[in-house]
């Protein structure tokens, strides 16, 4: 049944907190084996029954659906996470940028190396970003 255990894992890994994701896992588990061994009483074997309960169990989507709930917080989490990585890339493009206009124009600034107060000044974007994804997923 770790085959079970693992494939429910993967498939909430992403969308719920901790805590939420320890519950949810402990019902579809024990839902997928009791499936499992009802198709092992009608002679499927436990291998065959097992993948058979995995692709007929269906997607992250289905036990969103399964769990009203759940779903508007599983999916702020999704939300804030898309928004963390956002800033971070759009934190690492303008900076470097900022630093390949310091360094190609030195001279022209007068050897001032600028751009640290740019990735200084731009690096609470990112960390605001975090932090709000880390509050939401506690």
């Amino acid at each position: 049944m770790n085959k079970i255990k693992t494939f429910i894992s993967k498939l909430l890994k992403d969308y719920f907190n901790d805590d939420d994701k320890k519950e949810l896992i402990t019902i579809l588990t024990t839902s997928l084996e009791e499936k499992v061994d009802d198709l092992v009483e009608q002679g499927t074997p436990r291998d065959e029954a097992i993948n058979q309960s995995i692709s007929e169990f269906g997607d992250t989507d289905d036990v969103l659906q399964a769990f009203p709930e759940k779903k508007q917080k599983a999916l702020l989490i999704n939300k804030r996470k898309n928004r963390f990585f956002y800033s971070l890339w759009g934190y690492l493009i303008i900076v470097g940028l900022a630093i390949f206009i310091n360094f190609t124009f030195y001279e022209f600034f007068d050897r001032i190396l600028w751009f640290v107060i740019v990735c200084l000044g731009l690096l609470f974007w990112p960390i605001t970003m975090l932090y709000k994804y880390l509050l939401v997923k506690k």
